[in-house]
């Protein structure tokens, strides 16, 4: 399980996952290090977590952003048991988005002051292809068809003081219609533009995590 906690990048995984060790910069074990003792920073491997150790991860995440912490990964006895903890401790809702490519061109757009991709809150019985063909529309005034599912997405939030865990579903789509394409203010879009590989790069580096993750398994699937 990947989820992004306050934009934080957090993995959890099984103890039967290899994991290239190396690629950690710190590692230590959850048995003789309590969290609040280990470094943040860079990539961090924890071995032998339990459901205490995450939530006190995902409590002080809750809070703040970590700005030197990379990434942070979580090796648990019984990954499934693990998962369902994690989503007790927040309100589930689902969503889902579009990477909608033409002639080579990603659809962007520019909400609360970073780069973003066009997604939203699926709505009651809606499944998460419609609800992404929809959000793109409504949000971008796209009209796009669906290609494949890339991934899923885990990411945190809180709104009046409620945790909310949203999985957001992302699909690649082929622009069919942009004739008419505009920002819908009303969801604090400030700009929808169409960018080339190199342009979406560069504003990567201003927006979330999240988006970042999922475009890297986007170009895993489709190539630069």
């Amino acid at each position: 399980m990947k989820l992004f906690v306050n934009d934080t990048p957090v993995e959890i995984v099984g103890q039967d996952k290899l994991l290239d060790e190396n690629h950690y910069e710190y590692t230590f074990d959850a048995r003789l290090h309590k969290f609040s003792s280990i470094k943040l920073k860079d990539d961090v491997l924890v071995n032998y977590a339990n459901e205490a150790y995450i939530k006190d991860c995902l409590d002080y995440f809750n809070k703040q952003k970590v700005k030197k912490l990379d990434s942070i990964t979580f090796v648990v006895p019984n990954i499934a048991k693990a998962k369902e903890f994690v989503k007790t401790q927040y309100l589930v809702i689902e969503a889902a988005g579009g990477i909608v490519r033409k002639e080579r061109k990603i659809l962007m757009i520019y909400r609360l002051k970073k780069w973003d991709l066009p997604k939203g809150k699926m709505e009651k019985g809606e499944s998460p292809l419609l609800g992404a063909l929809r959000e793109v529309e409504e949000e971008c005034m796209v009209k796009a068809e669906p290609i494949k599912e890339v991934c899923h997405t885990w990411h945190t939030y809180t709104r009046n003081k409620k945790k909310y865990l949203k999985k957001t579903y992302w699909y690649a789509m082929d622009c069919l219609d942009d004739s008419k394409m505009r920002a819908q203010t009303e969801e604090h879009i400030e700009e929808v533009k169409w960018m080339n590989e190199v342009e979406v790069k560069e504003v990567l580096y201003d927006s979330y995590f999240s988006i970042r993750y999922v475009f890297r398994e986007y170009y895993k699937q489709f190539g630069n």
